[in-house]
């Protein structure tokens, strides 16, 4: 029971000095100037990743959207020179 009681009188609750709060007060703003270019930097150095990221998915899909398009030209070009090249057999027997 003894070991209790200095444990809880140990532990018990007292009331801070009225100058503590004034000194921590003091020492607040200067310990917070250097806190808003650390806190900028690493907001940028999350983001860069991110916006990294984010540019290289739109490349991608751009260059896959630019792949297919030209697949398409040439499929397009392809039926057209062979339309052509049936005419011009069918014109050359025609004229044979």
């Amino acid at each position: 029971m003894n070991l209790e009681d200095e444990l809880r009188s140990a532990l018990r609750r007292e009331p801070s000095p009225p100058e503590f709060r004034a000194k921590v007060m003091a020492r607040v703003p200067h310990s917070r100037s250097w806190m808003m270019p650390i806190a900028a930097v690493l907001a940028f150095a999350a983001l860069v990743p991110v916006g990294a990221f984010e540019y290289r998915q739109r490349e991608q899909a751009r260059a896959i959207k630019a792949r297919n398009d030209l697949a398409l030209a040439l499929r397009i070009t392809r039926a057209k020179l062979q339309q052509t090249r049936d005419r011009v057999h069918r014109s050359t027997r025609h004229a044979l």
